[in-house]
């Protein structure tokens, strides 16, 4: 298994407090990689430690660039990567991987139809700041990944994602608008190839006051997350969705097709919303969630 050449990519901002533990973590996987990291204009250590990194391991190479912020960093990474290589994980700073989380997901994406965009993604074990394992309170749904899912949702986690050539050539395009890289990947690869989520979380990802994306553990914070960031996608999530048919919509299926025309055209058409609401095409994974947002998109205030 260990012919597949891996390359991680790793985006950097003010990560100085955590990145040692996860560079560690990478350097003590169980299948060889290398690493690509891009900073994003720190003004901390993070690059010093970097460097010191960079020195002691001869798989750790690092570029410095303008704060252009989280996505357009990634798409620089994208067009940066190693041609050579046959998959790509994404990294985050402030994480800690386990030892298997690099193998566990070449496994995966090795039986997937290499010329179709695949992808990677997996569950997550929430740490704080100290390391200390969070009681998560929410019940965990069964996923089911999906092109009309990742319309609405994101359920790939940029951290625990695997890709193949096939996906990180076609995501070399940069839309011109995108909520989240990671997202941006788990659209292309449910509509033009595969997906794959491991239950088995693969990693402590870590929550802590900079991590702006994290997920709350108990039901309360939860919803309050959940109800803001349905009021604040608010356009977001079309305007995502248009920049994904111009770039892409000319090569789906005739029934991906039909499920992004449902998006396309709800603002003006109520059929279209009614398709929505009563059907089984466009949905998100908890149950409440998929109620509200059906809810809303209905009465057009997606």
């Amino acid at each position: 298994m260990s012919n597949y050449k891996v390359q991680i990519l790793m985006s950097t901002y003010n990560g100085s407090v955590f990145i040692r533990k996860q560079l560690d973590s990478i350097m003590a996987q169980d299948y060889p990689v290398s690493l690509l990291i891009r900073d994003d204009g720190s003004t901390d250590d993070t690059v010093s430690i970097i460097k010191e990194y960079e020195e002691k391991y001869n798989n750790i190479s690092h570029v410095c660039g303008d704060n252009i912020g989280v996505v357009s960093s990634f798409f620089e990474l994208f067009n940066m990567a190693d041609e050579s290589a046959d998959m790509f994980a994404l990294c985050d700073q402030d994480d800690i991987w386990f030892p298997d989380k690099v193998g566990r997901a070449v496994k995966c994406v090795a039986g997937m139809d290499a010329k179709k965009p695949g992808m990677y993604c997996s569950a997550q074990t929430l740490v704080d700041a100290e390391d200390n394992i969070l009681d998560v309170a929410m019940k965990k749904v069964t996923i089911r990944p999906g092109f009309g899912n990742s319309l609405v949702e994101n359920i790939a986690t940029g951290c625990t994602c695997m890709i193949n050539k096939t996906l990180l050539e076609i995501a070399k395009a940069k839309p011109e608008y995108t909520i989240m890289h990671d997202w941006w990947l788990y659209m292309i690869a449910s509509s033009l190839g595969n997906v794959y989520y491991d239950t088995e979380p693969t990693m402590y990802y870590r929550q802590h006051g900079n991590n702006t994306m994290g997920t709350r553990t108990n039901y309360i914070d939860e919803f309050k997350v959940r109800v803001k960031r349905f009021t604040g996608n608010k356009g977001k999530l079309y305007r995502q969705i248009q920049c994904y048919n111009g770039l892409h919509g000319n090569s789906l299926s005739p029934q991906n097709k039909s499920i992004l025309n449902l998006m396309l055209g709800y603002r003006k058409n109520i059929k279209c919303r009614l398709k929505c609401m009563f059907g089984n095409k466009v949905y998100r994974q908890r149950p409440i969630d998929n109620l509200i947002f059906k809810v809303l998109f209905l009465s057009n205030h997606i």
